[in-house]
C-alpha cells in the first residue's frame, strides 16, 4: 500500500482497532502506542492478505503491546484519541469490563477479535497461529468463564 492508502486506513480503522485493543491489553496507552508501532510496520511491510487489513493490525498491534516494544518512529495523524467513545462505552458498562477482566489476555484478544471486529474463527486461527479448533475452544471456554462469574460482583 502507498503511505497515502495507509492514511486514508489510519483514519478508517483506528475507531474500531484501538478499542478493541484497549480493551484487550486493558491499557489505553499501551493500545495507542501498539496500534501505532502497526501501522508504521505496515508502511513498511504491508499485510500478506490485503481483505482483512484490521484483522492484520489488531493481530500485529496485539504483538507489539505484549511485548512492550516501541519504534522510534511514530505516526502524527493522531497523538492522542480526543474521544474514546467506543472504548468508554465498554469499559465503563460494569458489567462488561468486569467480565471481560476476568478473561486471560488470550481469551480477550480471541474474544473482542470475533465479536468485536467480527473476524471468523478461521480469520483468527490464522492471525494468531493457532488451529480453527482453538479458537473455538477458547470462545467457549470465555463464555462460559464470563457467565459462570458471581452477578453483580
Amino acid at each position: 500500500m502507498r503511505p497515502d492508502e495507509w492514511e486514508d486506513l489510519y483514519r478508517s480503522a483506528f475507531r474500531r482497532v484501538y478499542p478493541a485493543l484497549a480493551v484487550t491489553l486493558m491499557d489505553r496507552d499501551a493500545a495507542l502506542d501498539a496500534l501505532h508501532d502497526a501501522f508504521v510496520e505496515g508502511l513498511r511491510k504491508g499485510p500478506p492478505d490485503r481483505r482483512n487489513v484490521e484483522g492484520w493490525l489488531y493481530v500485529v498491534a496485539l504483538r507489539k503491546g505484549r511485548r512492550r516494544f516501541r519504534l522510534p518512529v511514530a505516526l502524527p495523524l493522531v497523538d492522542r484519541p480526543t474521544a474514546d467513545r467506543a472504548l468508554d462505552d465498554v469499559l465503563q458498562r460494569d458489567e462488561v469490563g468486569r467480565l471481560l477482566a476476568r478473561l486471560s489476555q488470550r481469551q480477550r484478544a480471541i474474544v473482542v477479535a470475533h465479536y468485536f471486529l467480527h473476524q471468523t474463527q478461521e480469520e483468527i486461527a490464522r492471525d494468531l497461529g493457532v488451529s480453527r479448533g482453538t479458537v473455538s475452544a477458547t470462545i467457549s471456554q470465555s463464555l462460559a468463564r464470563m457467565r459462570a462469574a458471581p452477578q453483580g460482583h
